[in-house]
């Protein structure tokens, strides 16, 4: 549920209806986990908008004024979420973004959703998609705002009663699922799919792969078919609110809560609140 709304700073919840973010998706967003008034894992996000901005040729954002907004309503939110969605802004008709020198900026502060504490506790349960991500190296990696493919996925997850879904790409390869990274381990190394063709780079997948350095894991990252996940010891996926949560199963099989992902587990909880 929202709890306050802000664009370009202003306290409103409307944008022009030629925005190119609501007409062609011109635009990227990041969702972050509020703790103690604390944006948890701030200089991450803040890198991932930037690094989207600078790909999308967006034009460059005042970073200081948003630093201080999301330091004021974190202070007034507590815990919860903050989500911020930059768009190229106003735009003339048509594909061209000449001219579009202001970018619009929506931050949107809310509750944390229920189900995020329970997956957490309880393990999640993955199904399998079988609608496929296409495969765009300019814009793999970015969190942009064309999430069709996510919404048709979200679809299917409902109807099958889903807690969530391994999404491949249109040539078979894994990639993620339809709201988190995934991870798997096997004889105790960590593997996880390259996005670099397809999906979204998450800041809780940066801060596990770090995380999984200090620990000395052995880390690979390739393009993997979706038999490696099934044949892992264990599994589990990754997103800024959920932060870390085993997969107890996919489809039929089950896997078990192993060392590496409770090691993990515990890194995570106790330092993401104060990263």
């Amino acid at each position: 549920m929202a709890v306050g709304v802000w664009v370009n700073g202003e306290a409103r919840n409307t944008v022009e209806v030629n925005d190119r973010g609501l007409s062609y998706g011109d635009g990227l967003f990041t969702t972050i986990l509020v703790n103690d008034g604390h944006c948890c894992l701030l200089d991450k996000h803040l890198k991932r908008l930037q690094d989207g901005i600078t790909r999308l040729a967006i034009k460059q954002i005042d970073f200081a004024i948003l630093i201080a907004q999301l330091s004021q309503v974190a202070g007034e939110l507590k815990a919860g979420v903050i989500k911020v969605t930059i768009t190229r802004g106003v735009g003339q008709r048509g594909y061209s973004s000449v001219a579009c020198d202001n970018p619009t900026i929506i931050v949107i502060s809310s509750t944390l959703p229920d189900h995020y504490q329970r997956l957490r506790q309880s393990g999640i349960n993955l199904g399998v998609s079988t609608i496929p991500l296409g495969l765009n190296p300019v814009t793999a990696g970015l969190k942009h705002l064309n999430r069709i493919e996510q919404v048709l996925i979200r679809q299917q997850i409902d109807h099958e009663n889903w807690d969530d879904a391994i999404v491949l790409d249109c040539q078979g390869y894994v990639v993620e699922t339809g709201i988190a990274n995934l991870f798997w381990v096997k004889d105790n190394d960590l593997y996880t799919p390259s996005l670099d063709l397809a999906g979204v780079e998450g800041v809780m997948r940066s801060f596990v792969l770090d995380k999984a350095k200090d620990l000395g894991l052995a880390i690979n990252i390739d393009r993997y078919r979706l038999g490696s996940v099934m044949d892992a010891d264990e599994v589990f996926v990754t997103n800024s609110l959920m932060q870390l949560v085993p997969a107890k199963k996919i489809e039929e099989r089950h896997y078990p809560l192993g060392q590496v992902t409770s090691s993990l587990m515990g890194l995570v909880v106790h330092e993401v609140a104060n990263a």
